[in-house]
């Protein structure tokens, strides 16, 4: 672009500015009369007469003069600071042009800030990046922690989705792999068990990171976590309600919950009495003999009170043997059953707060029973007091696959507790769920995905579902049929109170490997059948 620095006037179009051809000739034919008059007027003496001009002179005279004034035209121009440098001749002597600046060699790259007033980002600079928005192509960068007191209020998460539309990839890659690259501390209580690798499906994540997995199995043979483990705050006068603590929740609504698992029903006021005297007698019994209280010794107080204690609750030994009795019955049953090996004994010593990376395995345990609900709610409890003492808050995120698990019961409410405390605690706690539909109308989750503050919606097939999403998050009506529609890979992000936007998620070649869990399913390999086939050791399989 070459322009002058000086500011200087501008030249006005040509029209205003120049003579027409037809001015010209009519200046000219009376020119023409001009020197026929001085001629006749002139005295003879002394003077030649002037010939008139012919036609070929008025040409010449019109040609010469149009150039001088492209001349003058030229250097006006040069002069004036914006310019036009290629017009057409036509409209420019109508006037149709006006100052223009000329154009600027560019290149489309450099030419992309021209869609800022068409499209912006959908979110800050600041934070990990998640992909790119479909709509725009705007990188999409967010985080919970980065974000929190800016764009959020809540640093928690839900994945809601079909099965198989990319909510696992989004928590392992964003939820995992990218935080840990920021220092933080990551726990994941993984559920879905794969058979090609012998463990939960963050097996092949935890060992490209050399993490060994934490397994929990019924019957023993795996890790052991404990109820009334130290590091889990002994307070025994704690209400069921979720009250306004600002602490976690501790031992003494842990073992409620457990019990009332175990009873399939609410406790009494009398039972609740006689477990809380029981538990008071066990951290007792325990620190006199130099040990850690555990279950077993809750059932032992239950089965044998403690004259002491039973007085001053002003009951007698039998009262309060009486009350426990149910509740001593059903815990038996469960240590014995349901809970084998899993809450029977101290903590094992593998389960530990790792800097980086800690996974709990829990995929072995059955679906139905108490046994996986309970369990999760211990870690989550476990990992929730653990955070309160520390002495500098290190960001942490709490990832629960198949969360719809902890969502019934009395598990629920202790979940809902420690959820409440994410921001003390500086916890992000990420839930995944298929469906609404999963979880019960009355369930303490339902309040605790509301107040989630980033939602990332998957396919939803079922228009039900889909409109289920629409009125919990309060989405622009008609957003159901988007969600419905929405590709493999793909949601809608929701980021507290703005609106959604759709977003495609982007993996690098490492994180397409670390989170392919359909191995399973691609295998090509066969069975090969010998003559003798109907015997099983006639098998063979041949992989591919």
């Amino acid at each position: 672009m070459s322009t002058t620095n000086e500011t200087k006037c501008l030249s006005l179009p040509w029209a205003a500015a120049s003579k027409s051809k037809r001015t010209i000739r009519a200046q000219a034919r009376a020119g023409k009369l001009e020197l026929e008059a001085a001629a006749a007027d002139t005295p003879a003496e002394g003077l030649s007469r002037r010939k008139p001009l012919t036609k070929k002179a008025v040409k010449r005279a019109e040609k010469k003069e149009a150039r001088e004034r492209e001349l003058v035209e030229a250097k006006a121009n040069a002069q004036t600071r914006w310019h036009h440098e290629r017009k057409w001749a036509f409209a420019s002597k109508l006037g149709f042009y006006d100052p223009a600046a000329p154009g600027i060699a560019s290149s489309t790259r450099q030419m992309e800030f021209s869609h800022m007033a068409i499209a912006s980002p959908p979110t800050s600079h600041r934070g990990l990046v998640f992909g790119v928005d479909a709509g725009s192509g705007w990188m999409i960068v967010h985080d919970p922690f980065t974000a929190y007191g800016d764009t959020l209020e809540s640093p928690n998460v839900c994945y809601i989705g079909d099965l198989g539309q990319g909510k696992s990839s989004a928590m392992k890659t964003w939820g995992v792999l990218r935080q840990l690259i920021l220092g933080r501390r990551v726990v994941v209580i993984d559920k879905k068990y794969q058979k090609d690798v012998g463990g939960g499906e963050y097996t092949p994540l935890a060992r490209k990171l050399a993490v060994a997995p934490v397994r929990f199995r019924i019957g023993g043979g795996g890790s052991r976590i404990n109820i009334l483990d130290p590091r889990i705050a002994a307070r025994v006068n704690e209400e069921s309600g979720e009250g306004e603590l600002s602490t976690p929740a501790g031992q003494s609504m842990l073992l409620r919950a457990v019990m009332e698992e175990a009873l399939r029903r609410p406790m009494t006021p009398k039972e609740g009495k006689a477990v809380r005297m029981a538990h008071r007698q066990a951290l007792a019994t325990a620190k006199a003999a130099g040990e850690v209280a555990h279950i077993g010794h809750v059932l032992t107080a239950l089965y044998a009170p403690d004259k002491d204690t039973a007085e001053a609750a002003g009951l007698t030994v039998e009262e309060l043997r009486e009350w426990g009795q149910d509740p001593a019955f059903e815990l038996e049953r469960m240590i014995e059953d349901d809970l084998a090996g899993l809450i029977d004994g101290e903590t094992s010593a593998d389960i530990q707060l790792n800097a980086g990376l800690t996974v709990f395995d829990v995929s072995l345990l059955p679906e139905d029973g108490p046994a996986l609900p309970i369990v999760m709610t211990i870690i989550n409890t476990w990992l929730a007091n653990t955070l309160y003492r520390q002495e500098e808050a290190v960001p942490t995120i709490l990832l629960i696959e198949e969360a719809w698990h902890t969502v019934q019961g009395s598990v629920a409410t202790v979940t809902r507790r420690n959820t409440k405390l994410s921001r003390a605690l500086s916890l992000s706690c990420q839930f995944a769920f298929h469906h609404i539909s999963d979880i019960p109308a009355d369930s303490p989750a339902i309040s605790m995905l509301k107040e989630c503050g980033t939602v990332l919606l998957y396919k939803q097939q079922k228009s039900a579902d889909a409109l289920a999403c629409e009125e919990m998050f309060t989405l622009p009506v008609g957003t159901a049929e988007v969600i419905t529609k929405l590709v493999k890979g793909t949601c809608l992000f929701k980021i507290d109170q703005y609106d959604p936007f759709e977003a495609i998620h982007v993996r690098s070649p490492l994180e397409v490997e670390l989170t392919d869990t359909d191995g399973a399913m691609k295998s090509t390999s066969t069975i090969a059948f010998t003559e003798e086939s109907s015997t099983d050791d006639a098998m063979e399989v041949i992989p591919a």
